[in-house]
């Protein structure tokens, strides 16, 4: 039962990457440029991108306010990062407006090592 609910949800989402809700009630929303390579990802891993993001806005709604900004002047959120693989997600998520912004996607080339850090 909770797997038809499950598949039942999925068909309900969106297909698209510019702007949906999730199940939290955070908005996701990517830029044009982040659009673009995010529809050229093969459906298995826009799928698994979905549900990691999908993640981080239930432990986003599950993280009290951040009432001071004392590290960061100017209330900006900072940029993060979500790694699949070779594709890097950078992203913003603001507490104010419930919005996950994409706003860079990279893919790196197989013929791009990655480099470690050390």
């Amino acid at each position: 039962m909770a797997a038809l609910l499950h598949a039942y949800q999925d068909t309900l989402r969106p297909v698209g990457w510019t702007d949906w809700l999730t199940d939290s009630f955070f908005r996701v929303r990517a830029l044009p440029p982040a659009v673009e390579k995010l529809d050229q990802l093969p459906s298995e891993t826009q799928h698994r991108l979905r549900q990691m993001i999908q993640e981080i806005t239930e432990l986003a709604d599950l993280t009290p306010p951040n009432t001071g900004h004392v590290w960061n002047e100017r209330g900006a959120s900072p940029l993060l990062t979500l790694q699949l693989g070779r594709i890097f997600v950078r992203y913003r998520i603001s507490e104010d407006t419930r919005t996950v912004t994409i706003e860079h996607v990279v893919v790196l080339d197989d013929d791009s090592p990655l480099e470690r850090a050390g």
